[in-house]
């Protein structure tokens, strides 16, 4: 039993360290990642190298030969960022390796490879790009030197010596991670963008093309900036505007700044950094105003407290030297910043219920903005592998904006045209007012000399017209500067207003009454023979010789004479006046208070 017993243990042994060394072999076979083979056709329209690549943390110059065996290093994608704190142990040093194979098996295609390219995305903070063992090139400078520049990518010219007899191509990536500070807070490695081989030129076109959309983007938004700025310059009243162009103008400096266009300024990598951060941490201080503004919503004290937050935050992280305060500022910024992804889009919801027109308009932007920004906070927080979509978020903003503001525009120009209607009305009411008090007398409300003359002008053209009669009659009070040395000057105008609406009262409506002169009155009497003319005058002159006026407790007694005259065919206005003026005179003579008809 014994014996059983020792042998069914050492089975047992033997089939565990077989098993082992099984495993081990998977295991090691399972880190170790295929080569990649590729045809002609894959380099013409290239090929993504984002997939599976050999890790391994450490430095050794030996890991940019292709003779060297990467069988135990691990597998990694190049957009899987380094976790927080990196690899201290390697000084933040790392290396990447991948094994391509080309079909050469003809002599056509070993020439199609002499113009290979390959597209590195970014990589912080600097690396080192060998092919076939040679280095072919880099961004940054690697200790001791230590020159960081993480968001540049590049296209390299991979020499056709470095393509092995049989096609093989191995490249590899030396990695500087960055300073202790820059990884523990950031990571580090290669985080993002398109890793690529193809052709050198076609490569270096679509590179160059895949800013411009980007580039476009961002002038575009200077120029917006620019012109709202110049519309408040105009008007200051339009307030909204100047922080409209103020944040268009905050998101395209930004927007140029992450483009991959401004390496074309020749600036130092910092002084890029500087403005980017300056123009993303000014951003929120903006924003609020404008959005406040497009609201008309006062900015309480603690709102304003945290609005100028920001500003110290931009300040900061400009005016301190070195981008150390970038990587201890970032973070704080982000979760700071986390109160307006839900304080915004709350105040848009509440006035936009309320029926605020343009809360309803900006609402989508203000939403699209914040999942923007969300998810680009994911991405940094919890390690989402996705698209970051803060340009999105910010086109997005800045086109609901712009719907906003023209929405507002066109509110205030109806608004405007309506008030202009209503006055330009008012203002017709009031030149007719003016006009007809221009015409009037003022003290017996009747016509004065120059409405006068306009009416009996325009009779005498119809009566040319048309041949029909016309009568002009001239009034005068009697002994009329008696009441003036009587009784005053009040009691005599007194007379005249009580004269006047006696004349009025007794006249037809197509008939005019027109003071003519200190106590004399015209009447122009249209379509009226002398003999109808004289019978009104007669019936004026009785009704007014048995009014009784009363003035200051006394009865007065009022007469006028009248002298007439009937429009004759050829001669002028003023004549036919003359006539009826000659005939007032002759009434006065023979004793007032009565009627004469002209000659």
């Amino acid at each position: 039993m014994s014996g059983i017993r020792g042998t069914r243990k050492k089975y047992i042994l033997i089939a565990l360290t077989a098993s082992l060394l099984l495993g081990g072999a998977v295991g090691v076979w399972a880190a170790r990642a295929e080569t990649v083979h590729l045809t002609v056709a894959d380099v013409r329209k290239s090929h993504s190298l984002v997939g599976q690549w050999q890790f391994r943390p450490g430095d050794n110059s030996n890991w940019a030969s292709p003779d060297y065996n990467d069988s135990d290093w691990a597998n990694r994608r190049v957009t899987k960022q380094w976790p927080i704190g990196g690899y201290p142990e390697s000084r933040q040093f790392a290396w990447y390796r991948l094994t391509l194979k080309f079909d050469v098996s003809a002599a056509e295609n070993r020439d199609s490879l002499s113009l290979l390219g390959v597209r590195i995305g970014k990589v912080m903070d600097a690396y080192e790009l060998y092919a076939g063992g040679e280095l072919v090139g880099g961004v940054g400078s690697l200790p001791p030197l230590s020159e960081t520049n993480y968001d540049r990518t590049r296209v390299f010219l991979i020499p056709a010596s470095a393509i092995a007899d049989d096609g093989t191509l191995l490249l590899a990536l030396r990695v500087w991670g960055g300073t202790e500070l820059a990884v523990s807070k950031w990571g580090g490695g290669a985080y993002e963008g398109d890793f690529r081989i193809g052709e050198f030129a076609t490569l270096l076109q679509r590179s160059f093309l895949s800013e411009i959309p980007g580039l476009i983007a961002s002038v575009s938004f200077l120029g917006f900036g620019l012109y709202h700025i110049y519309l408040y310059h105009r008007n200051r009243q339009l307030r909204t505007y100047l922080w409209y162009g103020l944040m268009a103008l905050v998101i395209g400096i930004y927007g140029v700044m992450v483009n991959q266009w401004r390496y074309s300024l020749g600036w130092p990598f910092v002084a890029y950094e500087k403005v980017e951060f300056g123009m993303i941490f000014l951003f929120p201080a903006v924003a609020i105003q404008m959005m406040w503004s497009l609201l008309q919503l006062p900015i309480g004290r603690w709102l304003r407290a945290y609005q100028l937050s920001f500003i110290a935050f931009a300040i900061l992280v400009v005016l301190v030297p070195g981008l150390d305060i970038h990587y201890y500022t970032l973070r704080p910024w982000q979760i700071w910043s986390l109160a307006l992804l839900v304080g915004i889009p709350w105040m848009f919801i509440r006035e936009a219920y309320s029926g605020n027109a343009e809360a309803r308009t900006g609402l989508v932007g203000i939403l699209v903005f914040a999942a923007a920004c969300t998810n680009d906070l994911l991405i940094d927080f919890a390690g989402w592998e996705g698209t970051r979509l803060v340009p999105l978020g910010f086109a997005a903003i800045m086109l609901f904006m712009a719907i906003s503001l023209a929405n507002r525009f066109t509110t205030v120009f109806t608004s405007l045209e309506d008030e202009v209607t209503q006055r330009t009305a008012e203002l017709r009411i009031a030149n007719k007012h003016l006009t007809e008090s221009a015409r009037l007398d003022p003290l017996t409300g009747v016509l004065n000399r120059r409405g006068f003359s306009e009416k009996a002008e325009a009779e005498v053209q119809r009566v040319v017209r048309t041949g029909r009669e016309l009568s002009i009659v001239l009034a005068d009070l009697d002994n009329f500067k008696a009441f003036n040395d009587q009784h005053g000057h009040a009691c005599g105008d007194y007379v005249l207003r009580e004269a006047a609406n006696l004349l009025s009262e007794g006249v037809r409506s197509m008939d005019s009454i027109a003071r003519w002169g200190g106590e004399e009155f015209m009447l122009v009497l249209p379509e009226t023979s002398a003999e109808g003319a004289a019978l009104l005058a007669e019936k004026l002159c009785s009704t007014l010789e048995a009014r009784r006026f009363e003035f200051g407790g006394q009865r007065l007694g009022v007469t006028m004479t009248f002298g007439l005259a009937t429009f004759r065919k050829g001669e002028t206005l003023e004549n036919c006046i003359a006539r009826a003026d000659a005939a007032l005179y002759q009434g006065k003579d023979q004793g007032r208070n009565r009627v004469m008809v002209g000659a």
